[in-house]
């Protein structure tokens, strides 16, 4: 390990800088407080702008994983008696379908192999087959493998449609990968702190259009700890539902700060960008090959053929000693896939001799 600290290559949690985390020590405070209710309102109001959202999309925080923000979404999207559109190319388009399922949530499905991205042209196509779908719910970076799925043309696609919501999962894709979104019709948006925001796990958020406030107030309440509308009204007072997660509130305040005073998305896009740039070039000189074609592969995680002889569990416990922490395939691609994600807070520098830490593990893990 170098220095005693790991430089986390995972989709999340991602690194940390300095400052997110000195906020997590801003002593405590009760959320009734009107603190919270200043900070509730700074992020409230910051999220949206930072996104380039502002003006078009609100804000409901959640205390939970991003999979809270998902579920949130999709099941307040969908009025009684109508259904829901599911891209399915991965885990979580997978994961959004089990939402549905476990609600009661009729649910169809536009699938596509898992390297590629699903075509706008099969949503379209769906939704003049379906006519009582509410809701097309898509992953925008299927982590999974590191794939970026059409969000602006299925967007578009269904807003042809009429009534159906669009609803894409970003919690992946925020803030770090293109399209931006002010170029999605997206009706609802799903996000998280701990990822590309670079904050520390712990809160997810929504972002609703002006036509997704509008039915998260119609459709009947599934949950009670993620039903939007009462956590949407509880937050336009100020106020929370149930009690937050504030040290991470006070991180993810801190983050924002950060993005917005390095630039916003064009600048973390570009270095996101820069980065996949540097790491792909060793990988090739490496002979890894990716598993994802390159017109659609995300900036922010790579998806590696492991190479022969070589197991997941052996090639990460090596590279943990030389101060890296990687992640594993996923499905089906398990047994023969890792991840290497650069995403979060990593010194350039430690991107730099990724090279020759990878290929110091792969000998030794094959000799």
């Amino acid at each position: 390990m170098i220095d005693g600290a790991l430089t986390l290559l995972t989709p999340g949690p991602a690194g940390t800088s300095e400052r997110v985390r000195d906020a997590l020590l801003r002593g405590d405070l009760c959320h009734r407080e009107p603190e919270f209710a200043d900070l509730l309102e700074r992020i409230r109001v910051a999220l949206p702008r930072c996104l380039n959202l502002g003006g078009t999309h609100e804000t409901v925080l959640v205390t939970g994983s991003g999979t809270a923000a998902m579920e949130m979404a999709l099941i307040g999207s969908v009025r009684r008696g109508r259904s829901a559109l599911v891209v399915n190319n991965g885990v979580y388009g997978e994961r959004l379908a089990k939402i549905a399922g476990v609600h009661g949530i009729t649910c169809h499905e536009v699938r596509s192999e898992w390297t590629r991205p699903v075509d706008p042209a099969a949503v379209r196509a769906a939704l003049a087959e379906h006519d009582d779908i509410d809701a097309v719910a898509c992953v925008h970076h299927e982590t999974t493998t590191g794939l970026i799925n059409p969000i602006e043309e299925i967007g578009a696609a269904t807003a042809s449609a009429g009534e159906a919501l669009f609803v894409v999962d970003a919690i992946s894709g925020t803030g770090i990968e293109e399209p931006d979104l002010a170029r999605v019709p997206a009706d609802v948006i799903c996000g998280t702190a701990n990822k590309g925001l670079h904050g520390v796990p712990g809160v997810s958020f929504v972002l609703l259009g002006d036509r997704a406030v509008e039915r998260v107030a119609e459709v009947p309440s599934r949950s009670l700890y993620l039903d939007a509308a009462p956590h949407l009204a509880s937050q336009r007072r100020g106020e929370v539902a149930f009690t937050p997660a504030v040290q991470a509130c006070y991180a993810l305040d801190a983050a924002i700060a950060e993005y917005e005073e390095a630039g916003g998305f064009a600048a973390r896009t570009r270095l996101y960008r820069e980065r996949a740039a540097l790491v792909r070039d060793q990988f090739d000189r490496l002979g890894l090959p990716i598993l994802v074609a390159e017109p659609f592969r995300s900036s922010s995680v790579t998806m590696l053929r492991l190479p022969g002889g070589v197991s997941y569990r052996a090639l990460h416990d090596e590279l943990k000693t030389r101060g890296y922490v990687v992640y594993a395939g996923q499905g089906h691609l398990s047994g023969e896939y890792f991840r290497i994600c650069t995403m979060g807070e990593i010194p350039r520098r430690r991107l730099k001799e990724l090279e020759r830490s990878l290929a110091d593990a792969i000998a030794a893990v094959t000799r």
